[in-house]
């Protein structure tokens, strides 16, 4: 499917254009689908920069915590429902 270059992001990271974008191309993710790739993501970044011998994924991890605060905060918003 080609890409729609119509939707236009005006705040920078907002998961609510991600997931237009991701609609329009046919694949429809509810904030559940959207949590669950979220939480896979997260570990297996954790996962695999614990096993890795580069020492830059280990400093990247400082920043984990926060960045999953603020991703978690965001897909919460998707459905425009608390919870």
């Amino acid at each position: 499917m080609p890409k729609n270059r119509e939707i236009i992001m005006k705040k920078a990271y907002d998961l609510k254009v991600l997931g237009a974008k991701l609609k329009e191309r046919g694949l429809d993710l509810g904030e559940d689908a959207v949590r669950i790739l979220a939480e896979e993501t997260f570990d297996w970044v954790e996962e695999s920069a614990a096993i890795s011998e580069t020492p830059y994924d280990d400093m990247a991890m400082i920043v984990m915590p926060p960045l999953k605060k603020i991703a978690f905060e965001n897909i919460d918003k998707i459905d425009g429902q608390k919870g």
